[in-house]
This record gives structure tokens, C-alpha cells and sequence, in this order.
């Protein structure tokens, strides 16, 4: 009877360590798959629906009441970032690619760094965007992301996105201070 009272409680032992190991490999598995649904979304979805001008593709990454701060101006909700894209591009950035001697720009976004709690991530990424016109490329911008996110219906969606410019203003130059040659 001892013997089968010892092996009743391994047997307990084993299937509770069991359902421990199972439960970390899912755990585990759900955090990975966070992560490249993240990476996805910042290095992915979000670059190519900006470059490629799909506003209302570029606006559906948004929450519900997802709210996009650029400089001094905060636009909340999908409908009005939508919206203001498509007001403040020119008519030859909303649509097809550039024509030959436009600008086409390529949005990079490097070094993500999220904290996952649940169904909310804080954290935050560079980004550069390179103007490529007539065959040569220049950085107009770089700065970095400070982002909130949230998983709705197995979607994660920004509900709060800043974006910062992280380059100096250029300082006027003088007649006797020679303007620094564009790099290429």
C-alpha cells in the first residue's frame, strides 16, 4: 500500500510538471508570436502603407480612439489620421508610385524595443526616411517612436503613436559660410 501511495503522488508530481511545461511552452509561444506580430506591424505594415500612400490602410493600424502626435498636432481615431494624410499630401502622394523626378520615400525602422504586459506593449523604435529621386538617395528625416500599442480581436494596433523628429534643424548660413554638400 506504501508503494502505491508513492507511486499515486509521482505520478500527481509528474503530471502537474507536466501541465507546468505546458503551460510555459504556450506562455512562451504566445510572447514569440507577440513579437513578430509587433516587428510586423512597425517594420511592415506601417512602413509600406506610408510609402506606398495607402492612407486608409496607414489609418487602420490605428485603435478606435488610437491617437498619432506629430510635432505639436495630435490627431485621434482612424477616420481623421486618414483624413489628414489625404489633406495634407500633395496630389502626386496620394496614389500611385512617383513620377520620374519626384521624390519616392523609404521609411526604415530599426532597434524595437517593447515591454509585453497582456494585451498592451510600450516601447518604441528608430526610424530614418530616405528620399530617393533620379537615382539618388539623401535622409530627409530621422527620429524615433514612442508607441503604446494594444491587441484587439488578435490584432495589434497603435493607441498611441509619437512620432519624433530627431534631427537639428539646419542653421541659416551666411554668405561667408559655405552650405555643407548633400550626402549621397
Amino acid at each position: 500500500m506504501r508503494n502505491a501511495g508513492r507511486v499515486g503522488l509521482l505520478l500527481v508530481i509528474g503530471a502537474a510538471a507536466q501541465a507546468h511545461a505546458a503551460d510555459s511552452l504556450e506562455a512562451r509561444l504566445t510572447a514569440a508570436e507577440d513579437r513578430a506580430a509587433i516587428e510586423k506591424l512597425l517594420t511592415g505594415d506601417y512602413p509600406r502603407a506610408l510609402d506606398q500612400r495607402h492612407w486608409a490602410d496607414y489609418a487602420a493600424l490605428f485603435t478606435a480612439d488610437g491617437a498619432l502626435t506629430m510635432r505639436d498636432r495630435t490627431i485621434v481615431g482612424p477616420a481623421e489620421i486618414e483624413k489628414f494624410f489625404i489633406n495634407f499630401s500633395s496630389p502626386s502622394a496620394s496614389g500611385p508610385p512617383p513620377k520620374p523626378g519626384e521624390i519616392r520615400t523609404l521609411h526604415i525602422v530599426t532597434n524595437l524595443s517593447f515591454k509585453i504586459d497582456g494585451d498592451t506593449a510600450v516601447g518604441g523604435a528608430y526610424w530614418q526616411t530616405i528620399g530617393i529621386r533620379d537615382g539618388h538617395t539623401d535622409v530627409l528625416s530621422a527620429g524615433h517612436y514612442e508607441d503604446v500599442l494594444k491587441k484587439q480581436n488578435g490584432q495589434w494596433k497603435f493607441a498611441k503613436r509619437v512620432i519624433a523628429s530627431d534631427l537639428a534643424r539646419p542653421q541659416p548660413t551666411t554668405t561667408s559660410q559655405a552650405a555643407p554638400a548633400p550626402s549621397r
